[in-house]
C-alpha cells in the first residue's frame, strides 16, 4: 500500500487521470495502477509529495494552484538529486579507474624489470 493518496492529490489539483499522467510524464495506465494501490517507484515519491497542496499550503488548493510550477519545481529537485547521484557515481568510478591505472603501471614496471633481467 502506498503512503500517498494519488487520487486525492490528482483531484485536489483538479486534474483528470490523462492530464495528471501527461504532466508527470507517465501513462494514464500508470496513474490508474497507482490509484488502485500499485507500487510507486521511489523516484516519483519526491515529485508526488511536492504536489500535495494540503501539506505545503494549508489545504488552500486555489492559492496553491501553481500546478505547472509545482510539478516543474518538484521535477527540477528530483532531477538535481539524480544528477548529484550520477556525478558522485562518476567521481567514484573515475577514482577507481585512476587506482586501476596505477596498479597497471606498477605491473608493467615489474614486467619490464623481469624482461630486462632475463
Amino acid at each position: 500500500m502506498n503512503d500517498l493518496d494519488i487520487k486525492k492529490i490528482r483531484t485536489d489539483l483538479g486534474l483528470t487521470q490523462v492530464e495528471f499522467a501527461k504532466r508527470l510524464g507517465i501513462s494514464m495506465r500508470t496513474v490508474q495502477n497507482w490509484e488502485s494501490g500499485g507500487a510507486i517507484p521511489e523516484s516519483k515519491h519526491e515529485i508526488l509529495r511536492a504536489l500535495m497542496p494540503q501539506q505545503y499550503y494549508g489545504g488552500n488548493v486555489e492559492q496553491a494552484n501553481v500546478m505547472g510550477d509545482n510539478i516543474k519545481n518538484a521535477a527540477d529537485v528530483a532531477m538535481q538529486s539524480e544528477l548529484s547521484k550520477m556525478i558522485d557515481l562518476l567521481a567514484s568510478k573515475e577514482l577507481s579507474l585512476q587506482k586501476a591505472q596505477e596498479h597497471i603501471d606498477r605491473l608493467l614496471a615489474i614486467i619490464d624489470n623481469l624482461t630486462k633481467q632475463g
